[in-house]
């Protein structure tokens, strides 16, 4: 396994007070939960019953990183209470310390499988995400593949619905939709129901899997020879498909399909086939659409508003998108990165330096933190309009907030602080980047007169 495989490995054992969103067994405390559709609003109910606590130890490593995710389908899940963290004794060596060979993440790999015979390990959903998303990323399938098949040796968590739903969602996040379709296939055999939660699980792997042109036939199969019927989740997941697919007018027909079947399309439903329609440049469809849309009290929030505001820059209205800004003011919406971003985005396309300096300096003094699309968009702008001091400032905020804001943005500061003979801020760009822990790659200096050497 290559050194790069193990950098994106790095740092899986970083700390993480994460909750389990999974369902107990019967020898764990728990709490259930009505999870909402993502970016949709729901009342959760809360319902608790109380059992022996078995108190093991769960080997663990100390610290996890936080992973960005996808959110799961809705669904009744649970929280298990666990040990407090001074109990948790699984601590391999950090990943920082293993060399590149096969050899040390076998052991690793290996540990993990032991401390699966534990309960409440099994049952660390946020643990269990970091570690597969982190191999994933290494292109470590075969690894993500021993970790799942082996919790098929736990016969009682293996006839959970949840507990295998979870499986296969972990399967649709490493894009291994073959082998979550096959432990679809095989929940009979492990005398597990299949419902539409299981259903709705193996639609997101569909989807996170980028098997798009599956999902009709998959959705299809679902209901025809599996006799489960869609529910308002499954019906979302089948249109956000249909919009990545650039598919709008199939994803406006199963809207239809789906409130002609009882169930009503919420603002996450709206604000997905908003955004598809705006990206595209459909502005006047987008704009029928936003006005169904409030005429059932349905009002949009700061993602319904960033679609619009992307779609008017699209078709070079950036005048009525700044308008757009003020009405979610009043409105008491308040304005994100994504919504800054936009705007300037356009104002670099309008080749405004001086409108691009303006927005950024809005977006700070409004409380907005900036994020690396923000640099990737301004330094490279900022470069070729020649201004390489605004180009060397924002490289340095970035850094000191951590931000990997692209070789290519800062080659070009570089390289223009060194033709403009600036070299004492060549020099301070070039140890930053060098005395940065998250930046693996150096930049390059072409004119070594000038540099000193």
């Amino acid at each position: 396994m290559s050194s790069a495989a193990y950098s994106r490995l790095r740092g899986i054992f970083k700390s993480s007070t994460a909750t389990a969103t999974v369902v107990p067994t019967s020898n764990y405390t728990a709490t259930a939960t009505v999870v909402p559709t993502s970016n949709s609003t729901s009342t959760t109910t809360t319902t608790t019953t109380t059992t022996k606590i078995v108190k093991e130890k769960i080997k663990r490593p100390k610290k996890l990183p936080t992973v960005p995710t996808t959110t799961a389908p809705a669904a009744v899940t649970t929280i298990i209470s666990r040990p407090n963290n001074e109990n948790l004794a699984f601590q391999p060596l950090p990943m920082s310390q293993l060399t590149a060979s096969l050899g040390n993440l076998r052991s690793f790999i290996d540990q993990f499988k032991r401390a699966s015979n534990l309960g409440p390990f099994r049952y660390s959903y946020k643990y269990y995400d970091d570690v597969v998303s982190h191999l994933a990323r290494a292109k470590q399938h075969s690894y993500i593949e021993e970790i799942l098949e082996h919790q098929k040796r736990y016969k009682t968590d293996m006839s959970n619905e949840a507990f295998v739903a979870r499986l296969i969602s972990l399967y649709g996040k490493s894009r291994m939709y073959d082998h979550a379709r096959k432990l679809f296939d095989e929940m009979p055999e492990l005398n597990c129901p299949r419902t539409v939660l299981s259903a709705n699980a193996l639609l997101t792997a569909c989807v996170n899997s980028k098997k798009l042109n599956e999902m009709s036939e998959l959705f299809r199969e679902l209901r025809d020879e599996f006799s489960i019927d869609p529910d308002d989740v499954s019906y979302n997941i089948v249109i956000k498909a249909f919009c990545e697919m650039d598919a709008t007018d199939s994803a406006l027909l199963i809207a239809n399909e789906m409130e002609k079947n009882g169930f009503k399309c919420n603002l996450y439903t709206y604000n997905t086939i908003l955004d598809a329609l705006y990206a595209e440049g459909n502005i006047s469809e987008a704009d029928k659409l936003w006005d169904e849309m409030k005429s059932k009290n349905l009002e949009p929030d700061v993602r319904t508003y960033n679609s619009k505001i992307r779609g008017l820059i699209i078709d070079k209205r950036i005048t009525e998108a700044i308008g757009l800004l003020d009405e979610m003011k009043n409105k008491g919406v308040n304005p994100d990165v994504y919504t800054y971003n936009g705007l300037i985005h356009g104002f670099v396309k309008e080749d405004d330096l001086v409108e691009v300096k303006k927005w950024y300096r809005k977006m700070v003094e409004n409380g907005v933190v900036p994020d690396s699309v923000t640099f990737r968009i301004i330094i490279p702008f900022a470069s070729k309009k020649g201004d390489y001091k605004f180009g060397f400032d924002l490289s340095k905020e970035g850094l000191r907030m951590e931000i990997n804001v692209g070789r290519l943005s800062l080659q070009g500061v570089l390289d223009g602080l060194v033709k403009e003979s600036a070299i004492d801020e060549a020099k301070e760009l070039v140890e930053l980047v060098k005395g940065s822990d998250f930046i693996y790659y150096k930049l390059k200096v072409f004119n070594h007169s000038k540099f000193g050497g």
